[in-house]
């Protein structure tokens, strides 16, 4: 999207008069309705400069809703680009502690267990397989649900996406659904179902439960972000 945009602002900027520009109708290369033009009146399909009135305003207010509209675009990618980066982080710092400890001589629990129980046992009464961690550890909303999202993936992979469901898959998802709809906030939309672990021996509920812990994931996060910048801007 961000390349899409950028190259048809760049060849309207270069060449807004000929047939590669913004003003000729039949252009291929570009969507008038999209691209920015660096020769403002090319924007509403005109050709040549307004007198001051009111089409010269509506020019204007077009020009500045198509640079808001690439703005806004370019940022959500942005935002998308960095949260995948930190989940990536997040989760090769994990698999170098991993290996780090079995080069000590820990027992490689995962290898043993499958990652869906089968002997594996941890101090932490909010762990139940192998590969999560205890996401209220974490002190900020954001570092919870990009925690919950780590736990969410070995979840769904451990589970075959709810085809293989062991009690100890039940009772993880059950506790970091419990702990998602209890940092997402008012607005967002739990199912109290999904945080027992005895609800969830059918595996279209567990899927169920795994789509819906994905959404209060998504929506908790982006209020996390949200209210960090406000209280960003408000120091």
């Amino acid at each position: 999207m961000i390349v899409a945009i950028m190259a048809a602002w760049c060849v309207c900027a270069n060449a807004a008069t000929d047939t590669t520009g913004c003003s000729d109708e039949n252009n291929a290369y570009i969507t008038p309705e999209l691209a920015l033009c660096s020769t403002h009146v090319h924007n509403v399909g005109a050709t040549t400069n307004f007198e001051a009135g009111e089409t010269r305003e509506i020019m204007k207010d077009v020009v500045a809703l198509k640079t808001t509209v690439m703005t806004q675009q370019m940022y959500k990618q942005y935002e998308y680009l960095e949260s995948m980066v930190k989940r990536l982080k997040t989760q090769l710092e994990k698999a170098v502690l991993t290996t780090k400890l079995q080069v000590a001589g820990a027992e490689d629990t995962e290898s043993s267990s499958s990652g869906t129980g089968g002997g594996f046992k941890s101090s932490d009464r909010n762990i139940f397989i192998a590969g999560v961690s205890n996401c209220n550890n974490n002190i900020t909303s954001e570092k919870v649900f990009e925690c919950l999202q780590t736990n969410y993936n070995t979840i769904s992979n451990s589970s075959n996406n709810g085809s293989n469901i062991t009690s100890e898959l039940r009772k993880q998802l059950a506790n970091d659904y419990k702990v998602a709809a209890g940092e997402c906030g008012k607005d967002c939309t739990s199912k109290k179902t999904c945080e027992e672990p005895k609800n969830l021996t059918k595996k279209d509920t567990f899927r169920g439960c795994l789509d819906s812990l994905q959404q209060l994931i998504r929506k908790g996060y982006q209020n996390a972000v949200q209210e960090s910048r406000k209280n960003d801007r408000e120091k």
